[in-house]
């Protein structure tokens, strides 16, 4: 048993024996996730300085001209537990994880330390954060203080913050502070990078769900900074001054065996100071205003034990890198798992071409075909078959192109046990020119599809 392990399970059995101490309910949970990259033709696309290839400028070369063909196993384990007094009304969460740790990989630090010997002291704080109900309501009324799972939208960002929400039945209020900044000129915390939201819920209808929702984001840095656009997201920017307004609409329709899921964002605002940098590192210093937008819909039909689901998104892109007009989407941190090959379809998911809906500054029109069957309470199976474009072209030497490609993936996953998954899953993309910006060889064709299939033995509690 590893060391962590061994420090929660006595920690938990300290606080059980302690428990009619003071009347606390306890619970201990995990998530303990084993994933192997089976084969893949371009490990250098998803592994060492091609991870993430599509968003760092630093990799944007990321794809040679022959096969590198490799396999590896990582482990990413999460524990967490809750503690509940006052008949369920106040809880305290406490998580810890060992992330992405690839099988041999030595060091010391976050994703290392699986090699001799083990142990490279790598646990993080996932989430810890106290809730209760206000003692005044005869309704839901939550306070969530700390580092927390936060959602406003999937496309918007949903992942792990640190603030303070307010939730009711159909109303979220929230500030989570991304960054703390002091101006050096008076020590002012109010320069920090702040986050207000706001979310109504609404079911106007039966089978009808509707969300509105509105966030600010702010953050006076008093100082310049160099940003890439192909790091185009709000956790990414560095010390920029920013106002930026994200206003939207999400929901869900469900009739008989029909269904359909909506979202539409825009964004406003600005980024003083700073400069951004196009893929041909072509930018200017000075003030940029934002402008853009996101819609997406999902179509779908349930046939008994099947599902077949047509998904399809437009985000905005920039279409000039020397201006100082934005153009395009801004997610502020997201994981997409909509493609195997260039989103975290693939299990081994902290490797990846991009965790966005979108590439670079350039967005994205996505349409993907889907097909889903139940075959028995253990097994379930499935494929897709995808067409991606960018919304604007990416230029680059002297060839510019939209065109992603056309991507066709596949899964099968059984239950060994109700907690106990076994899952195996495969894409290969045919690569459209504009990928060719991502070869090393450019001639304005894209000469390298990308394939992979990955696999996982995951166990819930």
């Amino acid at each position: 048993m590893s060391k962590f392990l061994k420090v929660m399970v006595v920690l938990t059995a300290i606080a059980a024996m302690a428990a009619p101490a003071f009347a606390a309910e306890f619970a201990f949970h995990g998530d303990m996730n084993n994933r192997f990259n089976l084969y893949t033709n371009h490990s250098e696309f998803y592994s060492g300085a091609g991870t993430q290839a599509l968003e760092a400028k630093t990799v944007k070369n990321p794809v040679g001209d022959k096969n590198t063909n490799t396999t590896w196993g990582d482990i990413k384990y999460r524990f967490w537990t809750e503690a509940k007094t006052n008949n369920g009304m106040v809880k305290g969460v406490y998580a810890i994880e060992l992330g992405a740790m690839r099988f041999g990989r030595t060091g010391t630090g976050k994703s290392l330390g699986a090699g001799y010997s083990g142990d490279g002291l790598n646990i993080e704080t996932r989430w810890a954060y106290t809730q209760f109900q206000l003692p005044s309501s005869d309704s839901k009324a939550l306070v969530t203080i700390g580092l927390q799972p936060f959602k406003i939208n999937s496309f918007l960002w949903a992942e792990t913050a640190a603030g303070v929400k307010y939730t009711t039945d159909n109303f979220e209020l929230a500030w989570m502070r991304g960054k703390e900044l002091f101006n050096s000129s008076n020590g002012d915390s109010k320069e920090s990078g702040d986050n207000f939201s706001a979310r109504v819920n609404l079911k106007p209808a039966d089978g009808v769900k509707l969300g509105l929702f509105g966030l600010y984001q702010h953050q006076n840095a008093n100082g310049t900074s160099t940003n890439i656009a192909s790091r185009y997201e709000v956790k990414n920017l560095g010390d920029v001054d920013m106002n930026l307004y994200s206003f939207g609409v999400d929901g869900g329709l469900t009739s008989g065996n029909i269904f359909v899921k909506w979202d539409g964002i825009y964004q406003t605002g600005s980024f003083n100071n700073t400069t951004f940098l196009g893929l041909n590192g072509n930018g200017t210093f000075g003030d940029y205003d934002l402008s853009a937008y996101l819609l997406h819909a999902d179509i779908g039909m349930k046939m008994g034990a099947s599902r077949l689901t047509f998904t399809s998104w437009y985000a905005s892109g920039d279409n000039n890198d020397n201006d100082k007009d934005l153009d395009a989407f801004m997610a502020t941190d997201v994981d997409r798992f909509d493609s195997i090959v260039l989103f975290e379809g693939g299990y081994t998911d902290d490797n990846y071409g991009t965790e966005r809906p979108y590439l670079l500054n350039k967005g994205l029109f996505l349409n993907k075909l889907a097909y889903d069957r139940q075959q028995t309470k253990k097994l379930k199976f499935g494929g897709a078959i995808l067409y991606m474009q960018t919304a604007e072209d990416i230029t680059y030497s002297t060839y510019s192109s939209k065109d992603l490609g056309t991507e066709f993936d596949a899964y099968v996953s059984y239950k060994l046990y109700p907690n106990v998954e076994v899952a195996l899953n495969g894409g290969y993309l045919v690569s459209g020119d504009a990928m060719d910006a991502f070869e090393v060889n450019q001639d304005g064709n894209a000469d390298e599809n990308i394939y992979r299939v990955t696999s996982r033995v995951r166990y819930k509690f």
